[in-house]
């Protein structure tokens, strides 16, 4: 049987996803973690946008923070959650703020992720 569930599969080749989470990539276009293999074999194929939502990858932290923050207002859960480590962390030019970083977790948890 299987021993780990099936959200731990990549999207595109439904293969589960290495443990060494340097193995995968997190997309931030569709809040979707993909295999390295899956990457790999888009580029071989000359595609450099998102290998599962074929979105452009985005080139600066402002247009990352403008695709999660659509993904938040329509209010995905995983994008929320996302944008609280952003927050608690500092990253992608935000301000460190905890503060607003547990009110995200919040709406994560009651969202039921």
């Amino acid at each position: 049987g299987r021993t780990r569930s099936e959200a731990d599969d990549c999207p595109i080749c439904q293969l589960p996803l290495p443990l060494d989470a340097k193995q995968s990539l997190f997309r931030e276009c569709c809040m979707k973690r993909v295999c390295k293999g899956c990457i790999l074999a888009a580029d071989k194929r000359g595609m450099r946008d998102c290998p599962f939502c074929r979105t452009p990858t985005p080139e600066t932290d402002s247009q990352i923070l403008a695709m999660v923050r659509k993904r938040v207002a329509a209010g995905d859960p995983v994008a929320i959650y996302f944008l609280g480590n952003q927050y608690e962390y500092g990253e992608y030019g935000l301000e460190k703020d905890v503060t607003r970083a547990v009110e995200l977790y919040e709406r994560t948890a009651e969202l039921g992720v």
